[in-house]
């Protein structure tokens, strides 16, 4: 069960930033409202993306304990740790975009991995089938 929620906080997660850098920035950037009024709409997608990593984290923990060495784990870390230091470039909003530009290249590697699989496997499948 913990696992259809991680799935889906990946999915809001990744298509949120997806849609907020390909689709929301050129549109307003179009408009001429991009850098001053736009960038609030990244800010609040990328802290709600930290919450939903923050939560897909505690509902793994919750199922299982983690294995740091899994891939998947790992990729989600480096992309929590980037989307902190997003917030750490406030001045300089063309460094945030590069930033913003590496997490998403970094979660389509996640989603491609493995898309049904967000952190943890499913144990008991993979002693079934030994």
């Amino acid at each position: 069960m913990a696992r259809h929620y991680m799935v889906l906080l990946r999915t809001f997660w990744l298509g949120g930033l997806w849609a907020s850098v390909y689709l929301v920035r050129p549109l307003l950037e179009h408009r001429g409202f991009f850098p001053q009024h736009g960038i609030e709409v990244l800010h609040v997608m990328n802290g709600l993306g930290l919450v939903s990593g923050a939560l897909i984290l505690f509902l793994a923990r919750l199922a299982q304990p983690l294995h740091w060495r899994e891939t998947p784990l790992q990729i989600m870390l480096v992309m929590m740790a980037l989307a902190l230091m997003y917030f750490a470039l406030m001045p300089w909003w063309k460094l945030q975009m590069m930033v913003l530009h590496t997490i998403s290249l970094l979660g389509l590697i996640w989603l491609m991995m493995a898309p049904g699989l967000v952190l943890v496997r499913e144990r008991r499948r993979d002693q079934r089938s030994r």
